[in-house]
């Protein structure tokens, strides 16, 4: 795989955020477009502590567009740094053991090459989360709050967290949320 893809990652974390909406200077095998971009996505999977849910994410920030011999590479960056004044990312989750809201940072990138074609992306985030119905590894009524890391490649969704109770009794005072899922 070319180096296009860490291109266009970089690029969108290296811009001034006034930088959108344009060409840059590129050679003659290279080609890179900035802008604002919003992704929205959907996904279903099984996790802890929700149980089998469906879940929806907004990813918003900068764009970018990379074409490299042949290669292209598509990536929406979201991250709350002076280069990228504004982005986020929100994720919602509602599944047979509990509610999930998360706020956090982001990118995602679309790469088209010869040896790859596909999705690819990475998230951090906080995450609170509300129990109900039958929670896997902790008992209804209880609110958790705590960091995740989310990783995808091909529509293929991985997550791993920490999440300690903020409310309620029984239960455990620290969860480990974890999940697979399929992104739609």
């Amino acid at each position: 795989m070319s180096r296009a893809k860490w291109l266009a990652l970089a690029v969108c974390l290296a811009l001034p955020a006034g930088a959108t909406g344009q060409d840059l200077p590129s050679g003659p095998e290279t080609e890179i477009t900035i802008d604002k971009t919003t992704h929205l996505a959907g996904g279903v999977g099984f996790a802890g502590p929700l149980g089998f849910a469906a879940n929806v994410q907004l990813l918003h920030g900068l764009g970018a567009d990379v074409r490299e011999d042949g290669g292209r590479v598509r990536a929406s960056c979201a991250v709350p740094i002076p280069h990228c004044a504004g982005g986020f990312l929100v994720q919602a989750a509602a599944g047979s053991g509990g509610g999930k809201l998360s706020l956090g940072v982001g990118a995602r990138a679309r790469v088209e090459e010869e040896d790859f074609n596909g999705t690819v992306g990475v998230g951090l985030r906080a995450a609170f989360v509300r129990t109900w119905g039958n929670p896997i590894g902790t008992e209804p009524g209880l609110s958790y709050l705590g960091p995740e890391l989310d990783l995808a490649i091909l529509r293929v969704n991985l997550t791993l967290g920490v999440l300690w109770r903020v409310s309620g009794h029984g239960g455990k005072s620290a969860l480990f949320s974890w999940g697979l899922g399929f992104g739609i």
